[in-house]
């Protein structure tokens, strides 16, 4: 989406609100403006005070000039309050409603989508670049407008005064521009590459943050440390040459400027001394010192547009960036159908899928799940019992088969239906920073403190939470010092609370201690009784008791049947089985 149609969209509504901040604009440089000619014509009337002498009326005139400059000041300076107010009004409500759209896209947009992008650069383009945004876009505009606007009423009072004046600056002016815009124009690559370099290193950083534990245990900080050093040189390099090249603006349009002045002062200085016949215009000390003044601030603008144009390239860098999440496709979910009632079969028909086309992960996968049964999926590491979870619930899409729950396709199934008869118990925990209590009603958020608290026995999590400094009302965090065991007995506390059809465990004992797995094999038992539940299996002893193992390698069933029968068919999972009590 292109800027212009980015400021369209978010700026609906903000028109009048835009309107009066230029009308407020337009006032304050008005009133600043004619506070030169009234300069003028005091000065004027005190050399002629000084030729003739003083009089009452000239002191009278005096005394007026000097009023009307105090008043046009003070106008100025309030039209000009509201003119930030209003800019910096509208400014904050656009952002907001940017930032708005950019997080509800990173809501919206598929799994696969975050995977394939580092967290951090997505994390920069919601807070550094919509901010970058509002300062070059927004401020840079208001400035542009301003300086604009500056420009045209100079130059009708440059007329006023001399128009063969007037004339020579407006023609000595597009030096000025053409350099400011060549400068500018070759730019615009050094700001795009500033934003991606700096995305590089956020993204690395907050990597290198959230795995500390991970690089310090295996002395990894030096290399870290060097990889980080040379990214951040490449983004020094990048930076330095952005804000060089943005520096060389100003210095080089104020050496135009400043020729542009030194002429005019040398031709005022001639035509106050003797004027052409063919100008027709009388010039007096105090119009040449109005000139001046007038010339001055004309020249201004385009140095304060120029110092904008810097800021301006880089937000519309940054928006490109912020267009590139807002437009990103989202989650697909064509869903029409419904249910209408609890889910009674669970069929997988020739599932393959692969995460690039290059490469098949799950190939031509299919089985039936009844109601009741546990169903376990068993293997290595990559054989793709993750993958069918994510198949499943459709984070991912296959590119042949399909699940489908009572013969409906899960593609024909609205995902938000879909997904309520699910239940799902995680290997990586995520608590939100809030209450105990909150946590665990996070999927039932009316559940009364009874249902929480007996939802937390159930869990086996009710001890450990009542030696919190506040009980159920301790606020914790995924960094408030609770153990990995007792965030993942929250997690299924959470499940037992909203009590789905299917549960699904993905590998969830894999990170607690023994001690705990046997606390947590009662509630799963409790949770799991009468439901349909599917177990991504670490810990092969955990399935004994599981209807159906899945022995899967190379996305494919290589055995299947319950635990006793794989263990006298003495193949694959027996190995595995018994390389694990080694």
């Amino acid at each position: 989406m292109k800027t212009f149609e980015l400021l369209k969209k978010y700026g609906r509504g903000l028109y009048w609100e835009a309107f009066l901040s230029f009308i407020f604009a337009l006032f304050s440089v008005v009133s600043k403006m004619a506070v030169p000619f009234v300069t003028g014509k005091a000065i004027d009337l005190i050399l002629g005070a000084e030729q003739h002498g003083f009089t009452d009326d000239i002191l009278h005139q005096v005394g007026i000039c000097v009023l009307l400059i105090l008043v046009f000041i003070f106008i100025g300076t309030i039209f000009r309050y509201f003119f930030d107010y209003c800019t910096s009004s509208v400014g904050q409500k656009l952002v907001k409603r940017l930032r708005d759209d950019v997080y509800a896209s990173l809501l919206e947009v598929p799994v696969s989508y975050l995977d394939a992008r580092e967290k951090g650069d997505l994390m920069l383009r919601l807070t550094n670049d919509i901010e970058t945004t509002h300062t070059g876009l927004v401020m840079g505009v208001g400035a542009v407008y301003e300086g604009a606007v500056q420009i045209a009423i100079t130059i009708g009072f440059m007329f006023t005064l001399h128009w063969a004046l007037a004339v020579t600056v407006i023609v000595l002016t597009p030096i000025s521009v053409l350099v400011s815009r060549f400068i500018s124009s070759h730019n615009a690559k050094y700001f795009k590459d500033q934003t991606k370099r700096m995305g590089e290193v956020n993204g690395f950083s907050l990597e290198s943050i959230q795995n500390l534990e991970a690089l310090q245990s295996y002395g990894l900080e030096p290399a870290k440390h060097e990889s980080f050093a040379l990214r951040n040189e490449s983004m020094r390099k990048s930076s330095f040459k952005a804000t060089f090249a943005a520096c060389w603006i100003n210095p080089c349009t104020r050496l135009v400027n400043n020729i542009i002045y030194g002429t005019v002062i040398c031709l005022g200085i001639a035509l106050l001394l003797k004027s052409p016949s063919w100008v027709h215009v009388s010039f007096t000390v105090g119009g040449l010192s109005s000139f001046l003044t007038y010339s001055n601030q004309y020249m201004t603008p385009f140095n304060e547009i120029a110092d904008a144009m810097g800021e301006i390239l880089s937000a519309r860098a940054s928006l490109r960036r912020v267009s590139e999440l807002v437009t990103a496709p989202k989650d697909i979910d064509e869903g029409k159908e419904n249910l209408n009632g609890p889910v009674s079969l669970i069929e997988a028909e020739h599932l393959t899928f692969g995460y690039d086309e290059s490469r098949d992960i799950i190939k031509d996968f299919s089985i039936d799940i009844r109601p009741g049964h546990k169903i376990a999926l068993v293997g290595t590491t990559g054989c793709g019992k993750t993958t069918i979870i994510n198949l499943l619930m459709r984070f991912y899409d296959p590119q042949k088969g399909h699940f489908s729950f009572n013969g409906i396709s899960t593609f024909d199934l609205p995902k938000k239906e879909l997904r309520s008869h699910i239940g799902m118990v995680l290997q990586e925990t995520w608590i939100a920073k809030g209450s105990v209590a909150e946590n665990i009603a996070m999927g039932k958020p009316e559940a009364s403190k009874e249902e929480i608290i007996a939802a937390a026995k159930k869990a086996k999590a009710d001890d450990f939470i009542r030696q919190l400094p506040n009980g159920y009302d301790t606020i914790i965090s995924n960094d408030s010092g609770l153990s990995t065991g007792q965030k993942q007995l929250l997690c299924v506390a959470r499940i037992i609370l909203i009590q789905p059809e299917i549960v699904v465990l993905d590998e969830a004992t894999s990170n607690i201690d023994l001690r705990t797995e046997l606390l947590l094999s009662d509630a799963f038992d409790e949770l799991m009784k009468g439901k349909t539940s599917i177990v991504v299996a670490h810990r092969l002893s955990t399935i004994r008791n599981a209807d159906l193992i899945l022995v899967m390698d190379g996305g494919t069933i290589i055995e299947k049947g319950n635990f006793r029968e794989l263990m006298e068919q003495n193949g694959f999972f027996a190995d595995l089985y018994r390389s694990q009590l080694a």
